[in-house]
């Protein structure tokens, strides 16, 4: 995986750095043409903003590393890259219309209640893609990686499905009218402590598996 340097870049790699930037781009721009109108909403635009930011900077990170060795050429990676880029450029919209649930013009419930279901879906699906390419990196008959990474990415691909199920069961409309902690407090549906819920789960994992590899060189 660390041939990226010395072979060309196929044009859907560029085009896929290009997608992640933009929709990155666009989250920050949402915040610069709607500020908010109190402290309260300042401090909920920068935590949502945020919890955007990590979803997709760790989405583009790792896509770009299994990108470097796993061949794009075949029907099945380019459909999966395909549905992929259509996810990370859905992800703006339905972010800015989230975002909107912290600004004093709130949007109607039944919308914002479409839109953070459909939140969840979409991450939830980008997720799953990245299980998919994770796990096809891992092909032992392939040899795409030496074999002593093997082991690591295929756990690290059930990292990628479990977090995936996560986001994709919280789009259940039950999650989205539980709500833990009062409006003084938080007042987060629990659909919103399930995302936080699978961002954690990922980071701690991945956090062990580095150290167990610097345990193990």
């Amino acid at each position: 995986m660390e041939n990226e340097a010395t072979r060309p870049r196929p044009r859907i790699e560029t085009l896929s750095d290009l997608v992640f930037g933009l929709a990155l781009s666009i989250g920050a721009f949402a915040l610069v043409s709607s500020p908010p109108v109190d402290a309260q909403g300042f401090r909920s635009d920068i935590i949502t903003f945020a919890f955007n930011f990590v979803v997709l900077i760790s989405m583009w990170i790792r896509y770009t590393r299994i990108m470097s060795a796993l061949p794009i050429e075949t029907r099945r990676t380019m459909f999966l890259n395909t549905l992929l880029l259509f996810t990370v450029s859905l992800e703006p919209f339905v972010f800015n219309i989230l975002r909107s649930g912290n600004s004093a013009a709130r949007p109607d419930p039944s919308l914002y209640e479409a839109a953070s279901s459909s939140f969840g879906i979409d991450v939830g699906a980008m997720m799953l893609i990245m299980g998919i390419f994770t796990l096809a990196l891992a092909d032992e008959e392939k040899r795409l990686v030496p074999k002593e990474l093997i082991s690591r990415l295929k756990a690290e691909a059930w990292i990628w499905f479990t977090s995936a199920g996560i986001f994709l069961a919280s789009a259940l409309p039950l999650f989205g009218k539980i709500t833990l902690g009062s409006a003084s407090l938080t007042g987060l549906s629990a659909r919103e402590y399930l995302w936080a819920a699978a961002l954690v789960i990922s980071w701690v994992r991945g956090r062990a598996m580095e150290v167990s590899r610097s345990v193990g060189s």
